[in-house]
């Protein structure tokens, strides 16, 4: 597994970042924030939830900001969730059984 400081994305299986080219990935470590699902609004509120209910700290962060989102409207909008590294696998495991993890679903889960 290899971490990317500029995405806070976790990935294997390549030398490189899968999303910004960077091949100066390192090995993860346990406070590492990760970037764990980007999703809409919605479903959003319900894996904060299911976070919380969890004891899983994590970090929450809008695609267009909340000003923005009032004016255009919550269809554009989405909300990127980042975990601790320790607590991803978790993580992931709680947003694969909430959205699937074939793909067919709206949010994107990376490993």
């Amino acid at each position: 597994m290899l971490y990317c400081k500029n995405c806070r994305l976790v990935f294997s299986d390549i030398s490189c970042c899968p999303i910004c080219g960077d091949n100066s990935a390192q090995p993860p470590q346990p406070d590492d924030i990760c970037f764990l699902t980007e999703t809409d609004p919605l479903p959003a509120g319900m894996l904060k939830a299911s976070l919380e209910q969890n004891d899983i700290p994590y970090l929450s962060s809008s695609s267009i900001g909340a000003g923005l989102a009032i004016r255009a409207g919550a269809m554009f909008e989405r909300i990127k969730f980042y975990v601790r590294y320790d607590d991803l696998t978790k993580a992931k495991d709680l947003a694969d059984g909430m959205f699937g993890s074939d793909g067919s679903d709206e949010a994107e889960v990376y490993s």
